[in-house]
């Protein structure tokens, strides 16, 4: 009796080992996990990773009710935004300018809970974004004009949310 007693208790131990993986994400598919403020802070273009400081900084604002504001700095360093609704299918997102552009972006979620966005779904070129508090009250955003962020949003060659990868390609042409 102790035999099959231990030889259970052996079986018992082996399937609990081998079934645990050792991590679990800290985020899971849930699309409220994309709702608040996020600041982008670096990105990646494959081997080579690059900081994302001052002016060239995007910020994606999501909010629980499928809306949301993206805001960043223009040429003329002023702050501008655009307004957009958002849907996330799975590891899909789709972000809808007020301006009338369109995003069709992939997101994940690192170990650290950074918001990574990404056009190609492997990941090998993204932006990483950071927590964040939300910006300031609508009052204080409205001295920015919808006309300002229409032209911002044309220096963009592709997305927004890798517009500060662009930025910095520029720069170092020069």
């Amino acid at each position: 009796m102790k035999k099959i007693y231990y030889m259970l208790l052996l079986a018992v131990i082996a399937v609990t080992v081998v079934s645990c993986d050792g991590w679990d994400p800290p985020y899971s598919w849930d699309n409220r996990s994309l709702v608040g403020s996020w600041e982008s802070y670096y990105g990646c273009e494959g081997n080579y990773v690059y900081d994302i400081v001052g002016y060239d900084q995007v910020r994606y604002d999501f909010y629980a009710n499928r809306t949301g504001r993206w805001t960043c700095f223009d040429r003329y360093y002023r702050l501008t935004y655009v307004d957009f609704d958002w849907d996330a299918y799975g590891s899909n997102l789709i972000i809808r300018y007020y301006d009338g552009d369109t995003d069709y972006l992939y997101y994940d979620f690192d170990r650290n809970g950074d918001l990574l966005l990404s056009l190609d779904r492997d990941f090998y070129h993204y932006t990483a974004y950071r927590p964040s508090g939300f910006w300031a009250p609508a009052t204080e955003m409205s001295k920015v004009s919808n006309n300002a962020a229409k032209e911002s949003s044309k220096d963009s060659v592709t997305s927004r949310a890798v517009k500060s990868k662009d930025k910095l390609t520029e720069t170092k042409e020069k």
